[in-house]
């Protein structure tokens, strides 16, 4: 079984954390076959090759007694980068764990888990929607749905130094003042 994921870009325009695209780079996983522990080849630098790796942590938390499996991984998705690398990797986790575990999830069910693991949808959704996708939380639950993709071509700079998320939101303020949250809800609108 091959599993294919594409990277994403997100926060595009106004959407800060609630609008993504899906991109052409992609995380291939060969699911090799059953193991007695969990073995990840793959050539990313400092990421684990065990039961610690993000895509299998991801497919146990949906199927906490999955059965070990040994996996294959190829990656064109620069990580830590903003290019969706570990939304990739959740995506694939969830697939994986729908696959062996036959959970039958719907695309529906696959961004509402993976908006939860991620805290929000604009890059794990366009990985499972594919294209351009709007989402944000409503009620407690996620709701994404894909929007036209005008037809555009992408390009990224990938600089030599990386940048994780959670080090990037931590540099932004807590709080914004009325009047600027009026301003950006008139330009996203």
């Amino acid at each position: 079984m091959q599993i294919i994921v594409p990277a994403s870009s997100a926060n595009l325009g106004p959407g800060f954390d609630s609008i993504g695209v899906a991109l052409s780079l992609l995380l291939t996983v060969d699911v090799l076959g059953p193991a007695t522990s969990w073995q990840v080849d793959h050539q990313l630098v400092d990421l684990p090759h065990d039961e610690s790796n993000l895509i299998v942590q991801t497919a146990r938390q949906l199927v906490p007694d999955l059965t070990p499996h040994h996996l294959a991984v190829q990656s064109d998705i620069p990580v830590a980068h903003g290019l969706g690398s570990s939304s990739s990797a959740i995506v694939a986790g969830i697939e994986l764990a729908n696959q062996l575990g036959a959970l039958h999830l719907s695309n529906e069910q696959k961004v509402a888990f993976a908006c939860q693991l991620e805290g929000h949808p604009d890059n794990v959704a366009p990985t499972i929607l594919g294209g351009l996708v709007i989402g944000t939380e409503v009620n407690g639950g996620f709701a994404a749905v894909k929007a036209p993709l005008p037809p555009y071509l992408f390009a990224a700079y990938i600089p030599a130094y990386n940048v994780k998320t959670k080090e990037a939101r931590a540099t932004l303020p807590t709080t914004l003042p009325f009047k600027e949250a009026v301003a950006a809800s008139a330009t996203a609108n």
